[in-house]
C-alpha cells in the first residue's frame, strides 16, 4: 500500500480546528437547555463555523465557490451569530438586520474579488476587516455589561480574547492592503501565524462563553439556595453564613452586631380565620415593608414560618431597638387586603447585641428570650436584653411555650 501525501501544515491545522469546533458545539448543545438567552445563537455559530472550517480544508477537492465563497460567508455569519448571542446574553436586542446585510456584503465581496477581479490580497483584506469588527464588538459588549465584582472575571477573559482576536485580524488586514499597495511585509510563519489566530476564533470564544453560561448557573444556583421563596428576603441558611462572618469579624475587634429576631403575633388564627393563602400574604407583605424599614446594611431573612430575624451590623442595643420599633409600627399601621378580606396584624420581637465570645446559637438564645418576654407581656411590642432579668435567657420549654401560645 502506498504512503498518503502528507497533509500540509494549514490544511491540518484547519482540520484540527473544525474537529475543536464540532467538541466546542457539542458542549455549548449540551447547555441549551439552560434557558440562558443566547445561547441557541451560540450554537448556531459553531455549527455554521465547524462546516466553514471543513470547506476551508476541502480547498482544492470541491470546487472553489464552495471552497472560497460558501467557506468565507459562514465564517462571517458565525462570528455574526456569536455576536448576537452575546448581545443577547448580555440582555440587549441584536442588530440583526445589520448583521445580515454585513454577511451578504462579505459574500458578494468575495464574489467580486475572486470571479471578476481574483485578488486575493483584495479578499483577504475584506475578511479579516469584517471579522476584527464583530470580534471588537463582542469584546465591548462583555465589557460594558460584565457583573460586578469576582463574577465579572469570566466575562473579563472572553472579552480579553475577543479583543485580541480583532487587533489580529485588523493586523492581517491591514499587511494584506499594504500587500495591494506593493509594500507587503513577509516573515516565516507569518501566514501560518495569522491563519492559526483566525481558525482559533470560535473554539476560544466559544470556550469563554462556556465559562459565562457556568459562572451564570451557579450564581442562580446560589441565589435560589439563597433566598426564601416566599417572601424574597434571605434564607435562613444565607442569614447564619452571614451572621458567622459579622461575628468572626467582631471576635477580632471589629464592630459588633446585633440581632432582632421577629414573630408575627396570632399567625396560626390568621390561617383558620382567613385561610392560608392570606398567611402567605401577609408573610410577603411583611417582608416588604420591613424590608422598606430597615437600613441599606441591615439583612433580613426568614428563619421558617412567621419567624423572621434582623442582622443589624456595627449596632448598640438602642438603635437596634429603634430599627425594630419602626418595624412593628410599621406593621401594626399595614394591613393586608386579601380575596377574604382584610387581615390586621402585629408582631412581637426580642433584641440582642453580641457580647464577647459569644457563638451565634448564645446570642440568638438571648434575642429569643427577649421575644418571648414580648410575648408573655402582652405582644405588639419589642423587647431588649436589657429588659431582662441578668440577661439571661428564657429556658427551652418556655420558648416552646411562647410559641405554642402565639399561635392561638
Amino acid at each position: 500500500m502506498e504512503d498518503a501525501p502528507p497533509m500540509s501544515a494549514p490544511i491540518a491545522l484547519l482540520v484540527i480546528t473544525a474537529a475543536l469546533s464540532a467538541m466546542m458545539l457539542a458542549i455549548v448543545w449540551s447547555l441549551r437547555r439552560c434557558g440562558l438567552p443566547g445561547v441557541r445563537e451560540w450554537c448556531h455559530a459553531n455549527f455554521v463555523a465547524t462546516l466553514a472550517l471543513a470547506l476551508f480544508a476541502l480547498r482544492g477537492n470541491v470546487p472553489d465557490v464552495l471552497s472560497i465563497v460558501v467557506a468565507n460567508a459562514a465564517l462571517a455569519w458565525a462570528l455574526c451569530m456569536f455576536y448576537a448571542g452575546t448581545v443577547l446574553f448580555c440582555g440587549g436586542r441584536p442588530p440583526w438586520r445589520l448583521l445580515i446585510a454585513g454577511t451578504a456584503g462579505v459574500a458578494m465581496g468575495v464574489v467580486a474579488l475572486r470571479y471578476l477581479v481574483d485578488a486575493f490580497a483584495a479578499r483577504v483584506s475584506l475578511v479579516s476587516v469584517f471579522h476584527a469588527v464583530l470580534c471588537a464588538g463582542v469584546g465591548i459588549t462583555l465589557i460594558r455589561h460584565r457583573p460586578p465584582g469576582r463574577t465579572a472575571s469570566h466575562f473579563l477573559t472572553t472579552a480579553t480574547f475577543a479583543l485580541c482576536f480583532a487587533i489580529a485580524h485588523t493586523a492581517r488586514g491591514t499587511m494584506a492592503a499594504m500587500a495591494m499597495l506593493g509594500d507587503s511585509i513577509t516573515a516565516p510563519g507569518l501566514n501560518i501565524a495569522f491563519l492559526t489566530l483566525g481558525a482559533l476564533v470560535m473554539p476560544a470564544l466559544t470556550m469563554g462563553a462556556v465559562l459565562m453560561i457556568h459562572d451564570t448557573l451557579v450564581r442562580r444556583l446560589e441565589a435560589i439556595a439563597n433566598t426564601d421563596t416566599l417572601t424574597g428576603v434571605a434564607s435562613r441558611k444565607a442569614y447564619e453564613e452571614e451572621a458567622a462572618r459579622a461575628l468572626a469579624l467582631a471576635m477580632r475587634g471589629g464592630p459588633t452586631p446585633a440581632l432582632v429576631i421577629i414573630d408575627i403575633d396570632r399567625f396560626k388564627s390568621v390561617n383558620d380565620t382567613w385561610g392560608h393563602a392570606a398567611g402567605d400574604a401577609v408573610l410577603r407583605e411583611f417582608a416588604r415593608v420591613t424590608g422598606e424599614e430597615i437600613r441599606a446594611t441591615d439583612r433580613l431573612a426568614r428563619l421558617g414560618g412567621e419567624e423572621f430575624v434582623i442582622l443589624l451590623p456595627a449596632t448598640g442595643e438602642a438603635e437596634a431597638r429603634h430599627v425594630a420599633e419602626r418595624v412593628r409600627a410599621r406593621a401594626a399601621a399595614n394591613p393586608v387586603e386579601t380575596l377574604f378580606g382584610t387581615v390586621h396584624y402585629t408582631v412581637s420581637g426580642g433584641v440582642a447585641t453580641w457580647r464577647a465570645g459569644e457563638s451565634l446559637a448564645q446570642l440568638s438564645a438571648r434575642a429569643d428570650a427577649a421575644l418571648y418576654r414580648a410575648k408573655v407581656g402582652g405582644r405588639n411590642r419589642m423587647v431588649g436584653q436589657s429588659e431582662l432579668i441578668d440577661g439571661a435567657a428564657a429556658s427551652a420549654p418556655d420558648r416552646t411555650s411562647a410559641r405554642d401560645a402565639s399561635t392561638v
